[in-house]
């Protein structure tokens, strides 16, 4: 019925409300909210859809330096509503098949949290050049390091030296030592 009249909505639900995004929700933030609009309509084919844009910020661990942060995020996507899989693999590409009750019904909440979910990027990085979590401060913690880098041996140290040594067997030279 929503797609046959046209039906549209404007409007936000707390971050924390929907139950797969609350790992997401900003802990200085969290009344943080997602806003959303949301248009049911039917093509020239009649085909069920609806198109859905979302709005919010969440906390994301930044991939380089293993902190929190802070992410913008927007997504939109064009969803048809689809009754069974084989519905869903006639769905075009630049469509997202949304599986719906028997009665023709879907929950407006997992549509939000399917969307937002989508819009996630795959690794998420400060813009500035944050410092690595591997990578320890030395001066800073005032430890020695075992053994300097340049003062580590060289497995292949020895190897090369034979390579360059004319006569050995390592020399390089076809037939030489043949």
């Amino acid at each position: 019925m929503a797609c046959d009249s046209e039906r549209a909505f404007s409007a936000s639900v707390r971050l924390a409300e929907l139950p797969r995004l609350v790992p997401f929700v900003p802990h200085e933030a969290p009344e943080t909210s997602l806003d959303f609009d949301l248009r049911f309509f039917r093509d020239e084919g009649r085909a069920l859809l609806a198109t859905l844009d979302v709005q919010t910020t969440v906390q994301v661990e930044c991939a380089r330096c293993l902190q929190p942060m802070s992410l913008p995020l927007v997504g939109s996507s064009l969803l048809q509503f689809v009754y069974n899989d084989d519905q869903a693999e006639q769905v075009g590409d630049a469509r997202e098949p949304v599986l719906v009750d028997a009665e023709g019904g879907v929950a407006i909440s997992n549509l939000l949290e399917e969307e937002v979910l989508m819009a996630l990027p795959t690794v998420s990085m400060h813009e500035h050049q944050c410092q690595p979590a591997w990578q320890e401060e030395v001066e800073d913690d005032g430890v020695e390091p075992l053994v300097e880098r340049s003062e580590r041996p060289n497995p292949f140290a020895a190897l090369a030296e034979q390579w360059r040594t004319p006569g050995s067997k390592g020399s390089g030279k076809k037939g030489e030592d043949q």
